[in-house]
């Protein structure tokens, strides 16, 4: 697993706990300086590395910018370089939810092949309560290997061929 983490994001979080979590780098800028040296954080090849990219918390900020092809940072230009399935987790207050460009965002995501992860009810940042809740992570890994095993059954169907070593330790991972 490896991280993308926007700026906001560290209003939460620190980038030491996902760090620590997926014992990987975590990305935060195109440019990031170690040692007075600057390094660029190409974000065409962590879109190659990846088989599946999860946006989650989608804000309604980064669901807009998604949309509309901003690339302002590294979360956003990886995901614009991205080729394979992305799956997004909105996140956001009770109106922001509701409201009619939110829900048009939404569905051009889904539209371009997107997949949502509905959000669920209950107590919200704001202190109001309704649907707009993040998904919880265990949740969200449940809808990723459902999905990757559905992705293993359609390719053993349409192909004679021996499994790739990927698939046989993805389906390794997903029977535990």
């Amino acid at each position: 697993v490896k991280v993308l983490l926007t700026k906001s994001t560290l209003d939460f979080i620190t980038p030491l706990t996902f760090s620590t979590l997926s014992n990987n780098k975590v990305y935060i800028d195109f440019v990031e300086e170690e040692n007075f040296e600057k390094k660029w954080n190409n974000h065409v090849e962590l879109a190659e590395w990846a088989d599946y990219f999860i946006i989650s918390p989608a804000t309604s900020s980064t669901i807009s910018k998604l949309v509309n092809g901003n690339s302002d940072n590294i979360l956003l230009a990886t995901f614009l370089s991205f080729s394979k399935t992305v799956f997004f987790a909105p996140s956001m207050d009770l109106e922001m939810y509701k409201s009619p460009s939110t829900s048009a965002n939404i569905k051009t995501l889904i539209e371009r092949g997107c997949i949502c992860i509905e959000p669920g009810e209950g107590f919200l940042a704001s202190g109001m309560q309704g649907k707009g809740r993040v998904e919880e992570p265990e949740n969200v890994v449940e809808i990723l290997k459902n999905h990757v095993k559905k992705d293993l059954v359609r390719s053993e169907e349409h192909t004679s061929e021996l499994q790739s070593p990927c698939n046989l330790v993805c389906r390794l991972l997903l029977e535990k």
